[in-house]
């Protein structure tokens, strides 16, 4: 695949520019056209808030543990992750293949860093579902942990309020934890994920 150089991103900047230009009423003074398209610019950068992503490129092995219920006993699963780098360093995408609550389970996620919204978005999809689960958040100081929340749709009815946390141990190896809010504020585990770069 072909990555867009930046005289073709200005060119998309321009034509998108052109069409927000065109919309505007007759009466209206068109902004400095050299300003939306640096907006536009500016938009669309890959800053070192994607380089973050690039951590998860590569081949994982994941252990994972589940509690579906506060004082439940867990269950263990696992299986493989290979995360791949998309659109210029935009998106990080890993797909999961293996077992969760001893069936076979297969997922989807899709994450990056929105600069208008300063915010790092995730989308998950699996086999489990036909839902889009959402997730948003932000990293700490030190960069090392990504902590995102989320409403996602609840088969028994309304929504559950999910809050998510990535923390990186090493460069080969990082957590996920999934905390399911209770409708009294309180929360609990639900998840965990080690993943363990392969060699």
């Amino acid at each position: 695949m072909t990555i867009p150089n930046r005289t073709a991103l200005g060119t998309i900047a321009l034509l998108l520019a052109a069409g927000l230009l065109a919309s505007l009423p007759a009466q209206t003074t068109p902004p400095d056209q050299e300003k939306i398209m640096e907006a536009y610019m500016k938009a669309g950068e890959v800053t070192e808030n994607h380089a973050y992503l690039k951590r998860f490129a590569g081949s994982w092995t994941a252990e994972t543990t589940m509690w579906m219920a506060p004082g439940q006993p867990p269950t263990s699963g696992g299986g493989a992750i290979e995360g791949r780098m998309i659109m210029g360093g935009r998106f990080v995408v890993l797909d999961f293949k293996g077992t969760m609550l001893g069936r076979p389970f297969e997922g989807f996620q899709l994450t990056g860093y929105d600069n208008m919204r300063k915010q790092y978005l995730t989308l998950w999809i699996d086999d489990t579902s036909t839902s889009f689960f959402e997730l948003a958040g932000t990293r700490d100081a030190a960069g090392d942990v990504l902590d995102q929340t989320g409403d996602w749709a609840d088969p028994l009815g309304g929504t559950a309020t999910v809050r998510a946390k990535t923390r990186f141990v090493s460069a080969d190896e990082y957590v996920f934890e999934q905390f399911m809010v209770q409708p009294d504020g309180g929360e609990f585990k639900s998840m965990e994920m080690r993943c363990v770069r392969k060699k």
